[in-house]
C-alpha cells in the first residue's frame, strides 16, 4: 500500500502526518518532538542548529541551543534559525543563519531542515516495519537505508494562502531535491477543512479561521460527498471540496511576540534596545503562560541578566491586545472573506467556523467568533493536527476545487506619469480551468520595434484588503502604485521572453492578438497571433504557472 505523507511546515512549528488507509494520523518523531502541554500535539519546533553547513539539528534538541543563545548577541546572525519559513516565502536567497564566515540562505535553511525531517521519517518507518519484517527484508531495508535512499516519496506540504507562486516553487523544488518524485501542495485553511473531522458526507459550508505563529489565513470551503463514501474515514476519492474564497496576512503569533517584547521594553529605564533581543525570546512563553486558560496566570515575568525580572499583568495583555487590533483586524479580514462569496452565499450559509492554529487560542479569540456567528457553529477542538491530517487527505486522492488567489497583470507603462503601471488580466478568485480563451488582449508595436515583450506580475494586497483597480475607456482595469506598495504588493514572475517580430513594427495599429487561458494545471497559457501576417506565432504555449 503506498504512503502518503504530510507536513505542515510552519512558522514556530512543524507537523508531520501519514494516510494510514482508511484514516490520516499525525506521526511522533520522540526525538524531535516538543509535546504542546494543554493539547500533548507532538510538534516539531521549526528551529534549526547548524553544525556544519549541511549538518543540523533540528526540534527539541535545537531548543536547547536556542536556549543557550539567549545570553548571546541575538541581532546579529548565528549558526540557529527560526521563523525562515517567512524569508523562504519572499527572498529565499536572503541570509538567515551564519556558521564562522559562511552565512546561510533562507533557501539552505529549508533544504537541511527538510533533509532531517526526511530522514528522521524514514527511520521511524525503518524502526516500526523492523520486528514484521524477514531477515532477507531486513538486509533489504538496511541496505536501502545504508544507499540513503529515502522512503518519503509521496508528500503534500501546505501553504499559506497569501504566499506568491514562488514559494510553491522553492517547496517544490526541495522535495524534488531530496527524493519526493511525487509532491503537491495544498492552501492550509482548505487542508485545515478536510482534516477538522466534521462529517462530509453532507454538504457543508465551512469558514476556517487558521491563525499560527507567522501567518493569519480564513477562507470558505464547500465540501461534500460524490456518494460512496461514509464520512471521515471513507474513501477520500468520493469527496470533494471547493474553495469559495480566501484572505491571508503575514500576521500572527509572532506578532504578538514583538508587542510583548515592546511592552516590557518600555518598563526598562535603560538599554531598552540592547535588551529587547533578550525580551524577545522570552515572550513566547509569556504569551503561552497568560493565554492558558487551564492555569488561568495573573502574571508573568521576564527574567532579566543579574537577576531582574519585569512583570506583565494579564490585565495588561488583555489591554496590549485591544489597543495594538487584533480583534479589529480579525474580523475586518472575515468581513472581506465573507465579502468575497457574498454571490456564492452569506454568513447564514455558515454550517462551522474552524478554529485552527495556536494563536486562535489567544485570550478574546474564540469569543470574537461566538459572538459573530454563535457558540453552536464555532470549532475549537483540533487547533493544530487539522492541517497536517487534511493534507494527508488530500494526499491520499480527496478531490479539491481551487481558485487563483492573487490577481495577475501585465506590466506596463504609463507615459503620463513616466513609471509603471499594472494591468489586470486575471482576477483573484478565478476558478480553473477556464475555458479557452478566457481573456483577449490586442497590442501594438512602435515603429521598428523587432521584439516584443509581456512581464507577467503577480499582486498580492501586501497587508491590505483591497487595491484601487480602475476600468478606463478600453474595458480593461489598471493599477497604478503610490509609494511602497509596488514593492510590497508586486513579485514579477516572468519579464517575459522576447517574442520576434519580423517585419518590425510599423506604426501605431494593433499587431499582435493575445488569447489567454489557463489550463487545469494552474498554467497561464498563451496563443500569440499576427495580425499582420495572420498567423500564429505561438499556440496554448504555457507562460507561468500561476498561484
Amino acid at each position: 500500500m503506498e504512503t502518503h505523507w504530510a507536513i505542515d511546515l510552519g512558522t514556530t512549528n512543524t507537523l508531520i502526518a501519514k494516510w494510514v488507509g482508511t484514516h490520516a494520523t499525525t506521526v511522533a518523531l520522540e526525538e524531535l518532538v516538543d509535546y504542546e502541554p494543554a493539547w500533548r500535539t507532538p510538534l516539531i519546533p521549526s528551529v534549526i542548529y547548524f553544525q556544519d553547513e549541511g549538518r543540523a539539528i533540528i526540534g527539541r534538541p535545537a531548543l536547547s541551543a536556542r536556549e543557550i543563545m539567549h545570553s548571546a548577541d541575538l541581532t546579529t546572525l548565528g549558526p540557529l534559525a527560526r521563523s525562515f519559513k517567512k524569508t523562504l516565502a519572499r527572498a529565499s536567497q536572503q541570509p538567515v543563519a551564519q556558521l564562522g564566515s559562511q552565512t546561510i540562505s533562507a533557501r539552505q535553511c529549508a533544504t537541511v531542515f527538510m533533509k532531517e525531517l526526511l530522514n528522521a521519517t524514514a527511520e521511524y518507518e525503518r524502526q516500526r516495519a523492523e520486528p514484521n519484517r524477514s531477515r532477507m527484508q531486513r538486509i533489504m531495508t538496511a541496505l536501502r537505508w545504508w544507499r540513503k535512499e529515502g522512503q518519503v516519496t509521496d508528500l503534500t506540504m501546505t501553504v499559506p494562502v497569501e504566499s506568491y507562486e514562488p514559494y510553491r516553487a522553492e517547496l517544490s523544488n526541495i522535495a524534488r531535491k531530496l527524493g519526493v518524485s511525487k509532491f503537491r501542495t495544498l492552501d492550509e485553511p482548505v487542508a485545515a477543512a478536510l482534516g477538522y473531522g466534521v462529517d462530509l458526507t453532507e454538504e457543508k459550508h465551512l469558514l476556517v479561521v487558521d491563525f499560527g505563529g507567522g501567518t493569519l489565513d480564513l477562507a470558505v470551503v464547500r465540501t461534500h460527498s460524490l456518494g460512496g463514501g461514509s464520512g471521515r474515514d471513507g474513501n477520500p476519492g468520493h469527496h470533494r471540496a471547493t474553495l469559495l474564497a480566501a484572505r491571508g496576512l503575514f500576521y500572527g503569533g509572532e506578532t504578538v511576540d514583538e508587542w510583548i517584547a515592546d511592552l516590557g521594553a518600555e518598563q526598562l529605564r535603560a538599554h531598552q534596545l540592547t535588551l529587547r533581543p533578550l525580551l524577545l525570546s522570552q515572550a513566547e512563553a509569556i504569551k503561552k503562560d497568560l493565554s492558558n486558560k487551564a492555569s488561568i496566570a495573573e502574571s508573568s515575568y521576564f527574567l532579566l541578566q543579574g537577576g531582574g525580572n519585569i512583570e506583565i499583568t494579564r490585565a495588561a495583555f488583555l489591554n496590549l491586545l485591544e489597543t495594538r487590533g487584533l480583534y479589529g483586524t480579525l474580523e475586518k479580514l472575515t468581513e472581506a472573506t465573507l465579502d468575497d462569496c457574498a454571490r456564492e452565499l452569506d454568513d447564514t450559509e455558515i454550517d462551522a467556523v474552524l478554529l485552527v492554529g495556536g494563536s486562535t487560542l489567544l485570550p478574546g479569540v474564540r469569543e470574537l467568533f461566538e459572538r459573530l456567528f454563535g457558540p453552536q457553529r464555532v470549532h475549537y477542538w483540533e487547533p493544530f493536527e487539522a492541517v497536517v491530517k487534511g493534507a494527508a487527505i488530500f494526499g491520499a486522492g480527496y478531490s479539491v476545487d481551487q481558485i487563483v488567489h492573487h490577481d495577475y497583470a501585465i506590466r506596463v507603462y504609463n507615459d503620463n506619469e513616466q513609471r509603471p503601471e499594472y494591468e489586470r488580466l486575471i482576477r483573484r478568485g478565478t476558478s480553473y480551468p477556464t475555458p479557452n480563451p478566457f481573456q483577449t488582449r490586442y497590442y501594438s508595436v512602435m515603429e521598428g520595434q523587432a521584439l516584443f515583450r509581456l512581464p507577467i506580475c503577480e499582486v498580492g494586497y501586501g497587508g491590505r484588503t483591497s487595491l484601487p483597480w480602475a476600468k478606463r475607456m478600453n474595458g480593461n482595469e489598471y493599477w497604478l502604485p503610490n509609494g511602497a506598495e509596488e514593492g510590497e504588493c508586486v513579485t514579477t514572475l516572468n519579464e517575459g521572453d522576447a517574442l520576434k517580430l519580423s517585419p518590425a513594427g510599423s506604426g501605431a495599429q494593433a499587431r499582435l492578438r493575445i488569447d489567454f487561458t489557463i489550463d487545469e494545471n494552474r498554467y497561464l497559457c498563451a496563443t500569440i497571433h499576427d495580425l499582420q501576417l495572420q498567423k500564429d506565432k505561438r499556440t496554448e504555449e504555457r507562460v507561468i504557472m500561476l498561484r
